[in-house]
């Protein structure tokens, strides 16, 4: 991954590399075996090139100081990956991969442990909940449990699609901050049983908040009011001779043998969707989905 200023489309697709389009940056990538490292690196080395001279034509320059590369994969097969393609030259400059980049604020380390993400989140979130600890006395209740939403919750929902299918003892810490959090609104003492005060608070558990969002996302899907390149991970089953699925908007899922691929948004998504009831699979309005879905998760 590595990210640019600007972007030419047509210079991507010529060098069959993927790419997406922010506001200040242009993530790259694209996806090879181990034994295609090479080639994959020459594509992206020419991209670059070619995004730099194309730059260099109206004035411009790429900044290797503010590009990052990065190799993702399970352990085994980053060992495997020679130390020569560990980096990318960027006109005079060399480019050395990272362990960790920062994407549209969420940490991604090479393994997608998310490890480094959860850490720097859990560190934020305290760091608020301690700011607010020394208001709660001069503050209501509703009033505090506003300001923790605002700025405790929303960083610990912030794009946890990806923290699916990750072990309990990974995104504990997570939970941990909730559990704070909502001691804080409550005034609830560290020995205090959790479960009663997060139903009074009306909250979802850390691992329920994850899949509520996969399924969201599923709905969008379904009415295509996402992203087409999301769109593209998913599929459903369609009405064919006189399968069941096909009238209850199951998904296609797809078995996967490794941990990481479990995590696929392709692979995690579809199991995600087919659990939920099928009347809540049939609602079609959005925000009465999104209801629903509480309920049935509380």
């Amino acid at each position: 991954m590595a990210s640019f200023n600007l972007a030419h489309p047509d210079i991507f697709h010529k060098h069959s590399i993927q790419y997406h389009l922010f506001a200040d940056e242009t993530p790259m990538y694209s996806f090879s075996q181990v034994r295609d490292a090479p080639a994959l690196l020459s594509r992206l080395s020419d991209c670059v090139g070619e995004l730099a001279t194309s730059y260099a034509s109206h004035r411009l320059q790429v900044n290797a100081t503010k590009s990052e590369i990065i190799w993702f994969g399970s352990r085994s097969v980053l060992s495997k990956i020679p130390q020569q393609l560990h980096q990318v030259t960027i006109g005079s400059a060399t480019v050395h991969c990272c362990d960790v980049v920062r994407d549209l604020g969420v940490y991604l380390d090479s393994e997608l442990t998310m490890r480094k993400h959860i850490s720097k989140s859990v560190s934020t979130c305290y760091y608020h909940l301690r700011k607010l600890y020394h208001l709660r006395r001069l503050v209501s209740q509703s009033d505090t449990k506003q300001l923790v939403t605002s700025f405790v919750l929303q960083r610990i929902d912030y794009c946890n699609s990806l923290l699916v299918n990750l072990r309990a003892s990974t995104t504990a810490s997570l939970q941990r901050v909730q559990n704070d959090a909502a001691r804080l609104i409550l005034g609830l003492d560290q020995r205090a049983h959790i479960i009663p005060a997060l139903k009074k608070l009306h909250w979802l558990p850390i691992q329920y908040r994850i899949q509520f969002k996969i399924a969201v996302f599923m709905h969008q899907c379904i009415h295509r009011r996402c992203p087409q390149y999301i769109f593209d991970l998913v599929s459903f089953r369609t009405d064919t001779g006189r399968l069941r699925s096909a009238t209850t908007r199951a998904a296609v899922t797809h078995r996967q043998r490794t941990n990481l691929g479990r995590r696929a948004f392709s692979i995690a998504s579809p199991s995600v969707w087919n659990s939920l009831p099928q009347s809540l699979r049939l609602i079609d309005d959005h925000e009465q989905f999104r209801k629903q879905s509480l309920l049935v998760n509380s």
